[in-house]
């Protein structure tokens, strides 16, 4: 999924298995492969992307678990607030 995702942007869960077995445990309580959900806002760090969603306010999940609905355009991304501190 596009790490820059702004709020709104639709993501899909396109696997449970691509994060450490205790965030997975959490992931698998809350998350339905193939099932479509809102962000509400990424957190972007160095070596890992954190997505909360707008149906689970409070939980973070790791981006690798999800692929884009549709894409955000590039012009988008700059507008994330951590756009700027990796590119």
């Amino acid at each position: 999924m596009n790490i820059y995702a702004l709020k709104g942007h639709q993501v899909r869960c396109d696997n449970l298995s691509n994060d450490y077995e205790y965030r997975l445990e959490i992931a698998r309580q809350h998350l339905e492969i193939g099932k479509e959900y809102l962000v509400e806002k990424t957190e972007v760090g160095s070596s890992h992307t954190e997505v909360f969603l707008q149906e689970f306010p409070g939980v973070g999940f790791n981006s690798s678990l999800f692929e884009d609905v549709q894409e955000q355009p590039e012009a988008q991304d700059a507008m994330h607030p951590d756009f700027e501190k990796y590119n």
